[in-house]
């Protein structure tokens, strides 16, 4: 069936900001490059429900950042979770921001939670862009029902993305056979607490994975960590903050947390040199 897509072009030129709707939905997308945040603040739609997608590169690689944000108290909604953005440098990648809300407001937690874990999931099977989510976000429970209601949202995001040149969440044609067992993982994330960066490798193995030595290992740990990981950190040797011999895990997400100390998801952690994760080969 044949559809029309208005494209609002909100400062008058293709390189601003974009308002996008379909007649026939609920659903608004906006395209909000980074620079114009504060000409957004009158915007009532931002100030309500939704997920956004923050893009931009760094080191030559596309990335994204996928997150969900709801109407707080200071009633700010989405732009007041875009501002914190602006204002953190952890996330100093991003150039632009796609925002979904729709017209009533009609997200909750249930449909937020819902929603950021399958757009993020779909980025990091797509492989276009590096996720930098550091932990995979958890889908809640769904009926039937509602996971078909939100299936035509997604449809809805899809549609508009394509419309205005963006492939985030398309597959690429040509897909990447499993790495070879030897070749090496990488994971590199900035822990706030230590003010810096934590580097480690991992390889599989024929009953798991392996965290090689020389790897860094972060000296905090949350406390919250399973038993597992808590007894591989106590019993490793480590000096002066490096892995002085291999240490062997079963799956890849307690392997990311001995070296983080903190949550992580594994298959999204850990990548090749090429910044593929792994989840792509599993």
């Amino acid at each position: 069936m044949a559809k029309t897509i208005n494209l609002f072009l909100m400062d008058d030129t293709a390189n601003g900001r974009i308002k996008c709707t379909i007649s026939s939905r609920s659903g608004i997308i906006f395209r909000i490059p980074r620079k114009d945040l504060s000409k957004s603040k009158d915007r009532d739609e931002l100030k309500q429900d939704g997920v956004y997608f923050l893009l931009g590169e760094e080191d030559e690689r596309k990335k994204i950042y996928v997150g969900q944000a709801s109407n707080r108290k200071n009633g700010k909604g989405i732009l007041g979770r875009l501002n914190e953005h602006d204002r953190n440098s952890d996330k100093n990648f991003w150039t632009e921001a796609i925002v979904f809300t729709t017209t009533d407001n009609s997200f909750g937690a249930t449909e937020l939670n819902w929603l950021e874990n399958k757009f993020c999931n779909m980025a990091i099977k797509a492989a276009r862009y590096d996720v930098t989510n550091e932990n995979e976000p958890p889908p809640g429970n769904v009926s039937e029902e509602k996971e078909s209601e939100l299936e035509e949202h997604v449809e809805f995001v899809l549609l508009i993305l394509g419309a205005i040149g963006y492939k985030i969440f398309e597959p690429q044609k040509k897909i990447s056979p499993p790495p070879p067992d030897e070749e090496i993982f990488y994971l590199s994330r900035f822990v706030k607490r230590l003010g810096r960066k934590i580097n480690a490798r991992m390889k599989r193995t024929p009953t798991g994975y392996k965290v090689l030595a020389g790897s860094e290992i972060s000296p905090i740990e949350d406390g919250n960590r399973p038993l597992n990981v808590k007894n591989a950190r106590h019993l490793a040797k480590i000096n002066n903050g490096k892995l002085l011999e291999d240490v062997d895990f079963s799956k890849p997400s307690p392997a990311a947390e001995f070296v983080l100390g903190t949550s992580a998801a594994g298959p999204i952690s850990w990548k090749t040199r090429n910044g593929v994760p792994l989840q792509n080969f599993l």
